[in-house]
């Protein structure tokens, strides 16, 4: 097996452009994410009377059993938030796009955890690329001969 040197300094050499371009990354998913901070709603739509041949269909946003909801707050213990919308288009629209923020937010927050994870695996590694070479990583990052 034949080793290229130029080929692994390139790659070692790319480290630490790659891991500031996914803090950088980091950074603004936590940015995306608090920036949703207080603005999104946990429950789903339920609508009275929809079948109903006369009455008009009112929303209603039902949220599960001791679920708090960052917009309509905590139910009291073993209740869950049963929040009225009623038939205003624009509330409608309001009451949705809380949802569908939520749903943005759970997906940032697994985004969030994907590349934090990455990271750690990524910190591993490089200590055992280290290790490999005969060098050990101090608290400080710093890579000394052993």
């Amino acid at each position: 097996m034949s080793i290229d040197i130029e080929r692994l300094a390139t790659m070692a050499s790319g480290c630490a452009t790659a891991l500031r371009a996914r803090f950088d990354a980091l950074a603004t998913l936590q940015a995306e994410l608090d920036a949703l901070d207080g603005q999104t709603c946990t429950g789903r739509e339920w609508w009275r009377d929809r079948d109903h041949p006369t009455k008009t269909p009112k929303l209603y946003i039902l949220h599960s059993i001791d679920t708090a909801c960052p917009l309509h707050g905590e139910p009291s213990p073993g209740k869950r938030l049963r929040c009225y919308v009623g038939s205003d288009p624009a509330k409608i629209d309001e009451a949705r796009a809380a949802m569908a923020r939520e749903k943005k937010r759970r997906d940032l927050e697994r985004e969030l955890s994907r590349l934090r994870g990455g990271l750690a695996s990524c910190g591993y590694h490089l200590q055992s690329f280290y290790g490999l070479l005969g060098y050990m990583v101090g608290e400080d990052g710093q890579a000394r001969p052993r």
